[in-house]
């Protein structure tokens, strides 16, 4: 004999109230989750974009200068002779610097209105050098007209680039330092890092 259970509203209710706490509990928690750590961010207000410019580069001719002897004596002679020779300090390429190629030889150069010093290599003539024109007056405008541009902590300048915008012509550089806004010329046969690499190295000789 069958026993028939007799489903009546309360105990249909009953069996709903059932079935939901059971598939209630086959759900993953949604009350369970945890906030991610808090980072000290979160109540922070945005910081304003910085406007500090990076920092300028040190000219290698602002440290202390070197000894006559620390460089070709050539420098010196020709700097003796010209008429800056009061106001604008000898800039050289010291005798150790790693522009320096092996193999060259050194001579004057010549230069109108200051003096210049010329480095050849066995196949090459005016490889390389450097040279004093003689006092500037325009300073901004041998800056701005060049590729390359520095600006230094001294407020030294350098414009550099192709010799006349010509891509086959050898590399030139226009430096001014602020004593008396001395006015020189860099120049390298051998490419732009070489002209960068002099540029790097150059320095003051005591008078």
């Amino acid at each position: 004999m069958k026993t028939i259970i007799k489903k009546t509203p309360l105990s249909q209710a009953l069996l709903l109230s059932i079935v939901a706490l059971g598939m209630s509990a086959c759900k993953a928690p949604t009350n369970n989750i945890k906030p991610p750590p808090n980072t000290g961010n979160v109540n922070t207000s945005p910081k304003p974009p910085t406007t500090s410019q990076p920092a300028l580069s040190i000219a290698s001719w602002s440290k202390s200068a070197i000894d006559n002897s620390q460089t070709d004596a050539i420098y010196r002679q020709e700097w003796s002779k010209s008429p800056t020779k009061n106001t604008c300090p000898i800039l050289a390429l010291p005798k150790n610097a790693n522009a320096q190629i092996q193999g060259h030889s050194v001579r004057r150069a010549n230069f109108s209105g200051g003096w210049g010093v010329a480095y050849d290599l066995p196949n090459e003539r005016s490889a390389y050098g450097v040279a004093n024109a003689g006092m500037l007056q325009a300073g901004e405008q041998v800056y701005d007209n060049w590729p390359y541009n520095i600006v230094y902590q001294d407020g030294s300048t350098v414009g550099y680039g192709h010799e006349g915008g010509d891509p086959s012509a050898k590399w030139l550089a226009y430096v001014v330092i602020p004593e008396n806004r001395c006015f020189y010329n860099v120049w390298s046969a051998q490419g732009q890092f070489h002209l960068e690499q002099m540029l790097s190295e150059l320095r003051q000789v005591k008078p």
